[in-house]
């Protein structure tokens, strides 16, 4: 699988998730499930953010790599 295939599976399970929670926050609005979010689901954010810029710093090497070794 490549990087860019598994870039775009983080972006999509991420948009997933962020759709699913707004689903489920529809009925579920009471303190656990503020904790809930504010301990689990916002610190993932910036961690997929990371994730992805990683994958695109990896994708520019490899890249270059290959042409290196052609």
């Amino acid at each position: 699988m490549s990087l860019g295939t598994s870039k775009g599976m983080v972006a999509d399970a991420s948009k997933q998730l962020i759709e699913a929670w707004k689903l489920a926050r529809r009925d579920w609005d009471d303190d656990m499930a503020r904790w809930y979010e504010t301990e689990f689901l916002e610190p993932l954010s910036p961690k997929i953010r990371n994730a992805v810029e990683a994958m695109d710093k990896l994708s520019a090497i490899t890249t270059r790599a290959e042409r290196d070794c052609a």
